[in-house]
């Protein structure tokens, strides 16, 4: 499997989204709940996955000859971490997330956090929402699409970064910038070609845009 998609249970994604991300995926885990979304377009789910506290619709799902797998209510991980580990035994080339952002920011936080843990077995990871997409990388260049966002952030998850800009409208060159700072956050992205360079440290990159 080349392309991953793992929908868990934030905030639903906006119908777009989902039908752009079901099409991009070759096949798709869903963490718990995560299933109320698509299970209108279940024809690329290889597993559902979770202690289902969160839907009564375990057996519903089964009937359906789709993969279920029962988790105990008291584990040390998330559904959500569960799922990322499933998915990995697939070796994709690179993962999407949708659902992982929502109102408990224990889960969110947990989440965007957790997801250095699998850079190591996969590259490229990326949380989509409606307004914003993350990314957490090590050391190297990377492309900044623009796509439909207007903003972009260097946040630092190791305890300092060092970074430099290209096409973006406040460039810098081998700033080092600690987490307790917050001067990375809401640069602009003025050219389609605009790129990364994490010259050391690990950092979380957020492309966002207003509601």
């Amino acid at each position: 499997m080349k392309k991953g998609l793992i929908i868990t249970g934030g905030d639903r994604p906006a119908r777009e989204i989902l039908l752009r991300e079901i099409h991009w995926a070759d096949g798709i885990i869903c963490a718990d709940s995560g299933f109320d979304a698509v299970e209108d377009y279940r024809e690329k789910i290889i597993l559902v996955i979770g202690d289902f506290d969160s839907t009564h619709r375990k057996d519903a799902i089964e009937r359906l000859d789709i993969p279920v797998e029962v988790l105990p209510p008291m584990k040390d991980e998330t559904d959500t971490e569960m799922a990322f580990l499933r998915m990995l035994e697939h070796e994709p080339e690179e993962i999407h997330l949708l659902g992982g952002m929502g109102s408990r920011w224990d889960h969110s936080l947990a989440t965007v956090l957790s997801l250095e843990a699998y850079l190591d077995r996969c590259e490229k990871i990326t949380m989509i929402d409606g307004q914003n997409e993350l990314q957490i990388v090590h050391p190297g260049t990377y492309s900044v699409n623009k796509g439909n966002y207007y903003y972009f952030s260097v946040v630092p998850i190791s305890d300092s970064v060092i970074f430099s800009t290209h096409g973006l409208k406040y460039e810098v060159s081998e700033l080092k910038l600690l987490r307790k700072k917050t001067r990375g956050v809401s640069n602009e992205i003025v050219k389609d070609n605009a790129s990364v360079t994490i010259h050391e440290g690990i950092a979380l990159f957020i492309k966002s845009k207003d509601a």
